[in-house]
């Protein structure tokens, strides 16, 4: 009881703290949001800029490519720390605009000029003015009070006419408030105090916890953060990441106000467009009032059924940081859980779309117009999406085929990738359709690695780029299968952003299955033709054989081999054949057995040694398809080796015979020697046993007498020759040397 009141105690006084510092503004707003709007009346230009001012707005002089419009120092209506420029102009595909601004405390102490980004996320396909990214005064400095703006016009094509027809400048003081250090303590503080309020329930739930999040009771102070109008709702079954693009400066609660005031009254969208926005540090940060799926402003028509999550900071070269990506994991793992969102899939399931999106992507991935959440932020999430997936035990039963494999060939022809990394894995090969056989050049083939015969349903991944065409409504696919071959031809069109299937087949296990596409088509020309990964998923287990004995490269010694092997799915087998052949094609076949049922083994005894055979089973389905293992080889061989005393030398000056033998074996080698000898018709007596050695010298036991020898051999398999029944030599038939043999000694130099 008293650990719960000194909770309460505590966050009663940093509520005290905080409502303090609202105080220093008035009642009804502690954050500032003020336009000011520069109009064709308004821009004054110097001569040669290149430009000049009409009724309708600033364009540029009939013989400039570009040209430069710089504003006089501009006074903010109050001290500010973050300005948004808006623009409206007109542009065509060949015309351009860029804007600069720089700030300061004087028009004689302004800082350098920075770039502003067109800001996708908060520019709307419906919007008249494009909305710039925000910029944000140096933490440093606080707060500035004069603004400059540097606009620039080009064209390509002499024929265009950009026009910039108005300039909006939203200048925001969202300094008052508390920071996030005060936030982090009074979240922890309000935490434990409703953990205290519940009554124990026993046991944690299963799901995936949702992690730390600061609340907006927390960060969004100023009294208009609460309503209860307009809010919508809509399950989520979409994740959405983004980035705010900008360079933070300042403490991220100033930043997170910034935000929201310009969503909510310069923009009208009534509140922050985030569900969540995650800072530098990786501190989560609840946006959009409302909780779990509220509809929020964020990603244009998929809102309605999207988790928005950003964060703060432009990620186009940079990735983010170890603590931010572990907040987008945690959240979207959290949200994954709850919704039960498959990650590795795609739908059309979100209402205000005619087309489908992955269920994890980057904004970029809605419509392919937006660069968010940058280009070193989104070729990460393929990793963010399989880390998510771990976390909350989800393991995905398809078998991927990504076109950047080895497991995928394509033609050498012209190919194109898809912009902004779209695609599965961030990444797409794509072509034009044709209908003439002349011009037809692009071919992929996926040979997907299956593990075991069974009956796939195989889908295409057909991603949504952006190429300004339409895309192809006849991708002729042809798939190899265990019956042969089909042809089946798909709408790409239809099936945007989706995995298209392709049908369901019967697939021998290994990589002899082949999915092809080509460009050739009999329904259009010029249109998008997309080459990305395939998955596979088993419907039906199918029947497997799995050889066992004898195993891969082996060697026999017995002509009467026992052949075993296991079945899977047993049960569908209504024909087993063993087969045996000398060629691996199973052209020659010298074994040909055949049951009418699931058989596991068989014996066979061979009527000759071979070096080399071939086995497999096959076996035939009550569905009528046929499966055969995987070919093994093996040898029989049943002979002994051959070998002999070849010579003895009488080595007079040691009084030592010098013994040589050999022998050998027609399929494998002799392993090792016996080598016995005797008195002349004596008993035989062994000298040397199992040595591999081919010479030795022998001391007479008796000097003068005759002495005979024999060997014996054995290969490698443990086949062992006969013993010789009569002596191989005898030291009758020995060479003499009386000296020994000195060879000359040659010195190097």
């Amino acid at each position: 009881m008293r650990n719960r009141l000194l909770i309460l105690l505590l966050v009663a006084a940093l509520l005290l703290i905080f409502n303090s510092a609202q105080n220093a503004r008035s009642s009804e707003s502690n954050t500032l949001n003020e336009d000011l709007y520069i109009r064709a009346g308004d821009f004054v230009v110097e001569e040669g800029s290149g430009l000049f001012v009409t009724d309708s707005g600033l364009v540029l002089a009939d013989s400039a490519s570009s040209g430069t419009y710089t504003s006089t120092p501009l006074k903010a209506p109050f001290p500010f720390n973050a300005v948004v420029p808006q623009w409206m102009a007109d542009l065509s595909e060949s015309s351009s605009i860029e804007v600069r601004l720089r700030t300061g405390n004087s028009a004689t102490e302004l800082g350098p000029w920075q770039e502003i980004h067109t800001s996708h996320d908060w520019t709307l396909p419906e919007d008249e003015a494009t909305s710039g990214e925000m910029f944000f005064v140096p933490a440093e400095d606080g707060t500035h009070t004069t603004v400059q703006v540097m606009i620039s016009l080009s064209r390509e094509d002499a024929l265009d006419q950009p026009l910039l027809r108005e300039l909006r400048l939203t200048f925001i003081d969202s300094t008052v408030g508390p920071t996030v250090d005060e936030m982090i303590a009074l979240q922890k503080a309000m935490d434990e105090s409703e953990a205290a309020e519940q009554p124990a329930v026993g046991a944690a739930p299963d799901g995936y916890p949702k992690p730390f999040v600061i609340s907006r009771a927390v960060w969004c102070t100023d009294p208009r953060c609460n309503y209860s109008d307009g809010l919508q709702y809509q399950p989520v079954t979409h994740l959405i990441l983004h980035h705010t693009v900008g360079v933070p400066a300042g403490d991220a609660a100033a930043q997170m106000r910034a935000y929201w005031s310009y969503h909510a009254f310069t923009k009208e969208w009534g509140d922050i467009g985030y569900n969540f926005v995650i800072d530098l540090d990786g501190n989560i940060f609840e946006g959009h009032l409302g909780g779990d799926d509220v509809i929020g402003t964020h990603a244009g028509n998929a809102n309605s059924g999207s988790m928005g999550l950003a964060m703060i900071g432009s990620y186009s070269v940079n990735k983010p940081s170890a603590a931010v990506k572990e907040s987008i994991i945690d959240m979207f793992a959290w949200k994954a859980d709850q919704r039960d969102i498959d990650v590795f899939d795609a739908s059309d399931t979100l209402p205000n779309l005619n087309w489908g999106l992955p269920h994890m992507m980057g904004h970029r991935d809605v419509y392919g117009t937006t660069e968010c959440p940058g280009g070193a932020a989104h070729s990460i999430i393929p990793e963010i999406r399989d880390e998510v997936a771990s976390r909350i035990g989800l393991e995905s039963p398809h078998i991927y085929v990504d076109e950047l494999s080895s497991s995928f060939i394509k033609s050498s022809a012209n190919w194109y990738v898809a912009n902004y990394q779209c695609g599965h894995n961030t990444h797409a090969w794509y072509t034009w359709s044709t209908t003439d056989p002349g011009q037809a050049a692009n071919w992929g083939e996926w040979r997907p690695v299956v593990p075991l015969n069974g009956r796939y349903k195989i889908e295409a991944h057909i991603p949504y780029c952006k190429t300004d065409r339409n895309e192809t409504n006849g991708a002729h696919y042809t798939i190899n299968h265990a019956y042969g071959s089909s042809d089946v031809v798909i709408s790409h069109q239809d099936n945007a952003g989706l995995w298209a299937s392709l049908g369901e087949y019967d697939l021998q296990a290994g990589t002899g299955n082949v999915i092809h596409l080509t460009d050739l088509t009999t329904t259009d020309n010029g249109l998008g033709l997309w080459f990305d990964s395939l998955r596979l998923l088993q419907v039906e287990v199918l029947p497997a054989a799995v050889a066992e004995t004898p195993g891969d490269k082996a060697w026999l010694n017995d002509r009467q081999v026992r052949f075993k092997w296991t079945i899977e799915n047993p049960q569908k087998v209504i024909q087993t054949k063993l087969q045996v052949a000398t060629d691996e094609q199973f052209k020659s076949l010298v074994v040909n057995m055949e049951w009418p049922s699931a058989v596991e083994s068989a014996t066979h005894t061979f009527d000759r040694d071979y070096a080399k055979l071939f086995w497999r089973v096959v076996l035939l389905s009550d569905s009528g398809g046929t499966y055969q293992s995987p070919t093994s080889d093996f040898g029989i061989d049943s002979e002994p080796p051959v070998s002999s005393v070849k010579q003895l030398v009488w080595l007079a000056w040691s009084e030592q015979y010098k013994v040589s033998w050999g022998g050998n074996d027609a399929l494998n080698y002799v392993q090792y020697y016996i080598i016995e000898y005797r008195a002349e018709n004596g008993s035989w007596k062994t000298w040397l046993n199992d040595v591999s050695a081919t010479a030795a010298q022998f001391t007479p036991p008796v000097s003068g007498q005759v002495y005979e020898f024999r060997s014996q051999a054995v290969d490698s398999l443990g086949n062992v020759e006969a013993p010789h029944a009569t002596a191989d030599t005898s030291t009758k038939q020995a060479l003499s040397f009386d000296h020994a043999i000195i060879l000359p000694v040659i010195q190097s130099k």
